[in-house]
């Protein structure tokens, strides 16, 4: 079949195909119409992003490029829910590029007096709590392992909703999320408070039904 032939079936099968098929995107809200089932990270649409004041001057952000997660859900038990994330704190990018300087400060901050990642070379939050809260805005509560150290966190999290991705018949869903840590509880208190002790991290986040 020739391109332009290929692009015409193409144009034939979205304008007659079922609007749900026709129209991917979010199609509810509402964390019932979730559909039972594993979900699987999607971590081309996936970031993490750490925030901390420096010297008062900015809220400098850098963020993690190596992250997993997944999900075990039921509607009739949302409470039950189990999340597992995984990170690796060696993708640490503070965006100040792939330059000699960039790479410096990037193994700078992986290394020792900060997170260390070749001694922990890993960071984990395990959920223990859900709360579905309004639907729309809950929150979880896990246990979050860093730099050596295991501590109580929740997250607040907003569903962003449920529905097709570009493939037919796939189940998408996505969540944002935010959580505030002391870095000096989990050992890395270098330079604080001149460096902000509090680190803000935001998360958004698509997973896949399988």
């Amino acid at each position: 079949m020739s391109r332009p032939l290929a692009y015409l079936a193409l144009t034939a099968v979205l304008f007659t195909a079922p609007a749900a098929l026709a129209a991917p995107g979010v199609s509810s809200v509402k964390p019932a119409d979730l559909p039972a089932g594993h979900y699987v990270l999607d971590k081309s649409h996936a970031t993490l992003t750490a925030k901390l004041k420096h010297m008062g001057f900015s809220n400098y952000t850098l963020r993690f490029t190596k992250l997993d997660a997944d999900f075990q859900y039921d509607p009739k038990s949302p409470a039950t829910t189990k999340l597992n994330v995984t990170v690796d704190p060696a993708s640490l990018d503070t965006a100040t590029g792939a330059d000699a300087f960039g790479l410096k400060f990037n193994k700078e901050l992986t290394g020792d007096g900060w997170l260390e990642a070749a001694k922990y070379p890993t960071i984990t939050f395990v959920s223990t709590a859900i709360d579905i809260g309004d639907g729309q805005h809950g929150s979880v509560t896990g246990d979050l392992t860093f730099h050596g150290v295991t501590k109580p966190v929740v997250l607040d999290v907003t569903f962003n909703g449920v529905g097709s991705g570009m493939i037919p018949l796939q189940t998408r869903t996505g969540f944002s999320a935010t959580t505030t840590i002391k870095r000096s509880e989990y050992g890395v208190g270098k330079y604080a408070p001149l460096i902000g002790d509090d680190v803000t991290l935001n998360i958004e986040v698509e997973f896949e039904k399988k």
